[in-house]
Parts: structure tokens; sequence; C-alpha cells
């Protein structure tokens, strides 16, 4: 299992952003990437622009996708299905 998370540094301590779902005492192996003020900044600014795309929340009023994870759920069933030649 592999995920990111977000932490700072209190001087002594890695800290975490969000508490994590993990096992007292689980074994980790953990990368450090240190980000500057200014990639901060720019992460931010490019999260922004993502959300003023004329595209974002295109298919917010579709009635057939008022549960996202039910449609697509729904969708997957049907990869499994074998295809079929129109006699």
């Amino acid at each position: 299992m592999s995920f990111r998370v977000s932490a700072h540094f209190d001087g002594k301590t890695i800290v975490p952003n969000e508490p994590l779902e993990l096992p007292k005492d689980q074994e980790l192996e953990i990368e450090i990437r240190v980000i500057t003020r200014s990639q901060k900044r720019g992460r931010r600014k490019r999260a922004g622009r993502v959300t003023s795309l004329p595209f974002f929340g295109m298919w917010a009023n579709r009635e057939d996708m008022k549960d996202s994870a039910a449609w697509v759920r729904k969708e997957r069933e049907r990869w499994s299905e074998r295809l079929q030649s129109p006699r």
C-alpha cells in the first residue's frame, strides 16, 4: 500500500498534517521531499486554475449521474462482460 501524506517538521519530529489510519507500530518507509515556500505558492495557484477551467463541473446537473460513485460502479460492472457480435 502506498499513499502521500503532507506533514511538517516541528524541530524534532515529522508531524502529519492529518491523522493517519495506521495500526500502532506499523513499519513505514519514508521519502522526504522538502517543499520551498515558492513551490507551495505555485501549487496553490495551479490548484485554483483547475476549478476555473470551463469544463470543471460540466456534469454537475446530469440526472443520470446524481451519485457519481454509483454511476462509475455500474459502468465498471459492464467492463467484464464479454463483447458479442451482432448476428
